[in-house]
């Protein structure tokens, strides 16, 4: 009987040695990005871009592309709780030497595409399509 080996997922490093940082972006009076990055040796080693509109004095999110379980993927929902997106894949995270170069090329795109969709993202939640 043979073990098989276990499957290496991507983990980026703790914090410390990693900083952590959290920054908003404004998108409008009742709309933004919250940006949350993890670096370590000068490169982006995860990262969070999170979409939030205000709702009865409180942020809510609805949309985000983020780093976990190995991948850079979207999710999506809307204000009713439907999950539109959960995971949906942006691109694999290798293990070894390539991982943090892959996250930090990420990093850009995923910025780029929730800015520039951000206001598709919230008919979407709010209309549920």
């Amino acid at each position: 009987m043979s073990v098989k080996p276990a499957v290496q997922v991507y983990a980026p490093p703790g914090i410390p040695p990693a900083k952590e940082s959290t920054f908003p972006i404004e998108l409008s009076e009742n709309d933004r990005l919250v940006v949350r990055l993890r670096t370590y040796r000068k490169k982006i080693v995860d990262f969070a871009v999170m979409q939030e509109t205000a709702m009865n004095s409180k942020w809510v999110q609805l949309a985000r592309i983020d780093c976990c379980r190995g991948t850079v993927h979207r999710h999506l929902e809307t204000a009713q709780g439907v999950v539109l997106l959960d995971h949906d894949l942006i691109r694999e995270i290798p293990c070894g030497d390539k991982s943090w170069q892959v996250v930090d090329d990420s990093y850009e795109g995923a910025l780029d595409e929730m800015l520039d969709r951000w206001e598709d993202n919230l008919r979407r939640w709010r209309h549920g399509r």
